[in-house]
């Protein structure tokens, strides 16, 4: 028998294939399966991100920045779905970085940024985004809110 999942707003339990992966979370899947994750994202944004609308930006590296505290998360893929992805698990409270969302949580939404660093091809995302983050460590690692951090030199 293969493993389920249980879907956080179905309640159904489910195969694996049917949740979309994020390393972020512990068992590496959405807590929603696909079919209500595309529900909900049609209810509340219409057709506005579509597939083509979340790749159209490109892959690259970017920086979600508190404007007025100065900390920033850094990050890299689609940068529409990343943009799309991190402010709509911000505004729900459900983000998988408490300090992302605490940060979040103290300023108004027009206070957070997103900014892109730097456009890349997939296969260099993580080789730059290490870069990024190794520069941002050094700087002025107590703005940094990335949460778990392995600086290994190769």
């Amino acid at each position: 028998m293969h493993p389920m999942k249980t879907c956080n707003k179905c309640k159904k339990s489910l195969d694996y294939s049917k949740f979309a992966k994020n390393q972020t979370k512990k068992d590496g899947y959405e807590n929603y399966c696909k079919s209500c994750k595309n529900t909900y994202n049609k209810l509340n944004y219409g057709t506005k991100f579509t597939k083509a609308y979340l790749k159209k930006e490109g892959y690259g590296i970017y920086k979600v920045e508190n404007i007025i505290t100065g900390e920033y998360y850094i990050g890299k893929g689609w940068l529409n779905e990343r943009k799309v992805d991190h402010f709509t698990k911000l505004k729900a409270q459900k983000h998988s970085n408490p300090y992302l969302q605490k940060s979040y949580n103290n300023v108004k939404h027009e206070h957070l940024e997103f900014l892109i660093l730097e456009k890349c091809k997939p296969e260099l995302g993580s080789e730059r985004e290490r870069y990024y983050l190794i520069n941002a460590f050094l700087e002025d690692k107590n703005n940094l809110l990335n949460q778990h951090i392995t600086i290994r030199w190769q």
